[in-house]
């Protein structure tokens, strides 16, 4: 038998989960039932994806350890799984509308994974108004990246909305594997012999950096503990969670980066801290400091032009400011503006050899703040996630339904009770908003808070640029 390891990148996110924290991460996706479809459409979707028991990998992976702590946690392959545990059909009570879908997957986000069986969890939701219907999918990204979870999305889809009888999401090899083979007969301590020898060789390569490497690391904007002023977000959570969604038409987000003199991603930023602001004001509760949000990115995204390609896609959160202490909407956006172009600037000079290094250091308080009776002294690093994805710019289809939206759902941690994140999807921004229910019971404001922001914000870049 052939076993996995994970490296520590990966191990990382079994070591923060808790009864609390689960790790998982998921997606929301809404699709529109063809016109000519027959009444039973969903139903032969479903039974058709019962029949589906081929499993590829990562799906047919699970723990070999889950009962244990190690520090080297290990997958093993399975020929069989419960497909009626992974795979699920479920209805939304009339109306079907956002709400009934919201109060659904905000219960299927709150379960932790089950880790005596392969990571995942897949969910077909039927009954949603206008003749839709909704898939979640959850996996863990031990096993699969966070990150990944857009790649897995793009591989069950099609571009032809001719395309029929398409296989299950689990009957897909996915090309990004996690981890490093091993054979079954290699000892626990070869293994672990082996891993601090890895791990020795790459403390040794950071150590050469040269000074100004350092320095470029731990730059103002890479280093965000004491940056970041505990605020209500930053206060214990437990694993109930809420989640609420907006869509916009990505051309309002470029038409105001035009404006502006920036990226659609500042806008995001920007629309994510305006709302928080609000938020706070209105609990008169709002931090003299400004909060810290945690860049979810793929540091290979900056790698030199001429540097040959990592397979091996390394995450790292760094700390953007959020700027809510600022009250005018545009000197707000020009300082988030400044603080993203501090974060670019300094990831084009982290060395390639510095990359995995400095996403597991920055892990590491994170890590620590997840520990029973110490994690509150830990200073805060952020105060909430904020991420973005690129999915397609051209619709998808899956047995003619076409994807109408794409939401990511996100994991929290301990003393980090919101995340934002989003996913550019043909023409449009969809954000998904994971908050911890007991913290934010009424999640759904901060949504309408952005929205407000976006219409206030283009009545004062749009408006007056065209009446110039």
């Amino acid at each position: 038998m052939t076993l996995n390891r994970l490296n520590p990148l990966d191990a990382r996110w079994l070591m923060m989960e808790s009864r609390d924290t689960p790790m998982h991460v998921g997606t929301l996706l809404t699709f529109s039932i063809p016109d000519d479809a027959p009444a039973s459409f969903l139903y032969d979707m479903a039974d058709s994806f019962r029949v589906s028991k081929k499993l590829e990998r990562p799906w047919n992976l699970k723990l070999r350890n889950h009962k244990s702590s190690s520090v080297v946690p290990r997958t093993e392959e399975v020929s069989e799984i419960d497909l009626g545990y992974h795979f699920r059909h479920s209805a939304l009570p009339h109306p079907g509308g956002e709400r009934e879908l919201g109060i659904l997957v905000s219960r299927l986000h709150s379960h932790p994974l089950d880790k005596q069986r392969p990571l995942w969890e897949m969910h077909l939701i039927e009954g949603l108004e206008l003749n839709r219907f909704a898939v979640y999918l959850k996996v863990h990204p031990a096993l699969i990246n966070g990150s990944d979870v857009v790649p897995i999305v793009l591989q069950a889809l099609s571009d032809n909305a001719d395309d029929k009888d398409m296989p299950a999401f689990w009957t897909m090899n996915m090309h990004h594997e996690k981890g490093e083979d091993l054979e079954e007969h290699q000892s626990p301590s070869h293994e672990l012999m082996d891993t601090l020898n890895r791990a020795g060789d790459s403390l040794l390569s950071a150590g050469r950096l040269t000074s100004k490497a350092m320095k470029s690391m731990f730059a103002e904007g890479l280093k965000a503990p004491r940056l970041a002023p505990r605020s209500s977000l930053n206060g214990a959570v437990n694993n109930q969670r809420r989640f609420a969604t907006q869509q916009y038409e990505y051309s309002r987000f470029e038409a105001l980066a035009k404006a502006a003199d920036c990226t659609p991603n500042t806008i995001l930023a920007y629309l994510c801290g305006s709302a928080l602001r609000r938020f706070f004001k209105e609990y008169n509760a709002l931090p003299d400091k400004p909060l810290v949000a945690a860049g979810a990115l793929r540091l290979n995204d900056y790698a030199d032009k001429h540097e040959e390609n990592d397979e091996r896609e390394v995450m790292a959160n760094i700390g953007i400011s959020l700027a809510t202490h600022i009250a005018d909407p545009l000197k707000r956006l020009q300082a988030v503006n400044r603080s993203m172009q501090r974060t670019r600037e300094h990831l084009k000079k982290l060395p390639k050899e510095a990359r995995a290094p400095y996403a597991l250091m920055t892990s590491l308080p994170q890590i620590a703040g997840q520990i029973p009776g110490i994690g509150r002294l830990v200073p805060s690093m952020f105060n909430v996630g904020i991420s973005n994805a690129v999915v397609s710019d051209n619709p998808l289809y899956f047995n003619g339904a076409q994807l109408e939206a794409m939401y990511p759902m996100a994991h929290l941690m301990q003393y980090s009770a919101l995340s934002f994140d989003s996913a550019i999807y043909a023409g449009t921004v969809n954000i998904g908003l994971t908050g911890a229910r007991d913290t934010l019971p009424r999640l759904q404001r901060m949504a309408l808070y952005m929205d407000q922001a976006l219409n206030d914000l283009e009545t004062l870049l749009l408006n007056e640029e065209a009446s110039v």
